[in-house]
């Protein structure tokens, strides 16, 4: 069974997507969806018909059943079926008289077979059809016992395929929408006026009973909400402070909030630690949008009998009035504190590396043109994109717009951030056990906010300049990185040092706030479970490499994806020569070559007599470093891993800069 998620909506007629080759009628979706694009190019309204859509997820979940429908076939087309004559009470078999399948209707079985291998994303249809194949195919049996047990076992494997399907949960049928117009401050004296949620209902909703305070969030009723819980229950009550002990941990640097719905006023007041109670509106627009956009998601994570709930949230612009950090912070608080869907409509740039760092991000792109047949039309189309090149144009960003942070960590390409991106929040979950108060000192760092990371190519670094002083413009020391960026700690990779004088340069003009990795590169840091159990995926493939623990081979393959990666040579090699008690990290060599050295089988050689590689490039790095990284992260989220002493230690002198810089 495919494990991708995928949603789609009625009525988009002039929509066509192309996240799957066979089918235009799907887009795959992930528990953080950013619709993307410039302006009118179709996202809110595709929002909001995703919100209205009327058939249930599962509906559009793509199933294959191509191998199992041609056995079915190749049991009709090269069998003789019969219906045995029934006798007696007990409607026993009895093979004293039968009644073939006529061939016509062996022919029509076939046919509605091959047509239910077409329904991959139309569930209900797929079932039901298989319903009527199957009541029709029931009536008949092999003469074989052996032939007709296997025939029996086919269809109740189909049958079991279905059912599982239809098992399938991802988020209930009661969805929730945030429009553009929102917020905690009432706009009209006007008892029980709701004036955002009515322009709403006119613009775009006519059912108002189906579409009214219950779904279309706004902020304008959370004064009530917050009186109904403070003023009910104890479990209601308890449900508050916990919800202001993650806005106090995600918004306000861990300083104790209290939200209270203030008597004889119609606006929420809020007490931030030591300081004075005041009413909302004196607090900043950035903050208020962030408690509209995470109360209803906290609130609604159990039913009153204290089950899970899972909906999906359809969000205009969660960046509105927004520092990048805090809008990093919302998402974080999502994926780390729900477990509902959101859906997105978004123009920020600083969202986008999050598919990068999370595998439950994914980025859509929506692109309108004219229609080919008729001019006055209009075609909206809308593509899979994590990081391709027209993804920055498509949101308006110029080069100006990504130093925003108070501090920048210099580090050699995209699998160095994501590689550490990932070990500062090991570190925190240790420090969370060993040191509470440097774990919540640690923890209000915002990425983009008090600290963002800055790609160089290891090749460009020395066209750099990181001194205190201003380049001048007859001196060719190289570009000045403080123009560009705040203060700086620069990770090089340890091969620099065989580079010239760079190393002492760099020590000159940085001091402390350079960091010399005292290995080949960034990769030598990862702990050694994680690289034996990525290089038994990557040679062996997933199944054979994991067959020993079926519970983590199932959680992998929801995440997982092996396809698409380059099959590495077996020939001279054998990968159980990789054990995984044993350190392979080198300082002087990058793991490819020292994973080779460990694997190979005396010396293979190619057709023109060259040292055959099976993980390393030329340099002796890892082969295929991004595809690598990502199968490494993946492993990171599903596999218990420690950090290594070199990748704490790492993380240690970035949140000393980290802090430093934000004092």
């Amino acid at each position: 069974m495919n494990n991708k998620l995928y949603y789609w909506a009625e009525n988009l007629e002039d929509y066509s997507a192309y996240n799957e080759e066979d089918y235009d009628q799907v887009i795959e979706i992930k528990r953080l969806n950013f619709f993307i694009g410039k302006n009118n190019a179709g996202k809110s309204r595709f929002l909001r018909k995703l919100f209205q859509a009327k058939k249930t997820f599962k509906e559009f979940q793509k199933y294959d059943l191509q191998i199992e429908i041609d056995n079915l076939i190749y049991f009709l087309e090269k069998n003789k079926f019969h219906r045995p004559t029934q006798h007696g009470t007990d409607n026993s078999w009895r093979s004293d008289g039968f009644s073939p399948l006529p061939h016509t209707e062996k022919v029509k079985i076939i046919e509605d077979l091959r047509y239910l291998d077409s329904l991959k994303f139309k569930f209900e249809v797929l079932k039901n059809w298989f319903s009527q194949i199957l009541t029709t195919l029931n009536r008949y049996q092999l003469d074989s016992h052996t032939s007709n047990s296997d025939f029996r076992n086919l269809l109740t494997k189909i049958e079991n395929n279905i059912l599982q399907i239809e098992s399938r949960n991802c988020f209930s049928d009661d969805k929730l929408y945030l429009p553009i117009l929102r917020g905690m401050r009432p706009v009209t004296e006007i008892e029980n006026k709701l004036p955002y949620i009515e322009r709403a209902q006119k613009d775009y909703f006519q059912d108002r009973e189906k579409y009214n305070s219950s779904n279309i969030i706004t902020g304008e009723c959370l004064y009530h909400e917050l009186k109904i819980h403070l003023l009910g229950e104890p479990e209601q009550r308890d449900l508050i402070k916990s919800y202001e002990e993650k806005l106090s941990q995600y918004f306000f640097d861990n300083d104790p909030v209290s939200l209270i719905p203030k008597h004889d006023q119609d606006v929420v007041n809020i007490k931030i630690g030591k300081d004075k109670q005041f009413p909302i509106s004196q607090l900043g627009d950035g903050l208020q949008q962030a408690i509209i956009l995470t109360y209803e998601t906290f609130i609604k994570r159990q039913d009153l009998e204290g089950n899970e709930q899972v909906h999906a949230f359809f969000i205009e612009e969660p960046e509105l009035h927004m520092h990048a950090g805090m809008v990093r912070q919302l998402m974080n608080f999502y994926l780390n504190e729900t477990k509902h869907y959101y859906f997105f409509t978004t123009h920020s740039n600083h969202l986008l590396d999050m598919a990068d760092e999370s595998d439950q991000v994914i980025i859509q792109k929506f692109v309108k043109e004219l229609n080919q047949s008729d001019s006055s039309k209009f075609d909206f189309k809308i593509y899979r994109c994590d990081r391709d090149r027209d993804l920055l144009a498509s949101l308006g960003v110029k080069p100006s717009s990504v130093y925003l942070a108070n501090c920048t960590i210099w580090v050699e390409g995209i699998t160095d951030r994501l590689y550490i991106t990932k070990y500062m929040e090991k570190y925190l979950s240790e420090l969370k056990k060993s040191n509470e108060v440097l774990y919540k000192k640690y923890l209000r760092f915002m990425p983009n906010y008090h600290y963002t990371f800055v790609e160089y190519a290891g090749s460009n670094l020395v066209h750099w300049d990181f001194s205190d002083e201003f380049t001048e413009h007859l001196n060719n020391q190289g570009m000045n990185a403080l123009l560009t960026t705040s203060s700086v700690l620069l990770i090089a990779d340890g091969d620099i040092q065989s580079k010239g004088n760079r190393v002492e340069q760099l020590n000159q003009t940085l001091g402390k706030r350079f960091v010399l990795l005292q290995c080949k590169e960034t990769e030598n840091t990862l702990p050694t479970n994680l690289i034996n159990m990525a290089c038994h995926i990557k040679f062996s493939g997933l199944n054979k490499a994991l067959e020993s623990d079926e519970n983590l081979k199932t959680r992998l393959n929801n995440f997982l994806s092996i396809e698409g990666m380059q099959t590495v040579t077996k020939d001279g090699f054998n990968i159980n020569l990789l054990l995984e008690d044993t350190n392979y990290f080198h300082k002087s060599n990058g793991i490819g070559k020292t994973i080779d050295t460990k694997i190979k089988v005396g010396d293979p050689r190619t057709a023109d007599d060259k040292p055959k590689k099976c993980f390393s490039d030329a340099s002796g790095t890892i082969k295929e470093k991004l595809k690598f990284c990502r199968l490494v992260l993946t492993l990171m989220d599903h596999v218990e891993w420690e950090l290594t002493d070199s990748a704490r230690d790492l993380c240690e002198r970035i949140f000393t800069h980290i802090e430093s810089s934000n004092q």
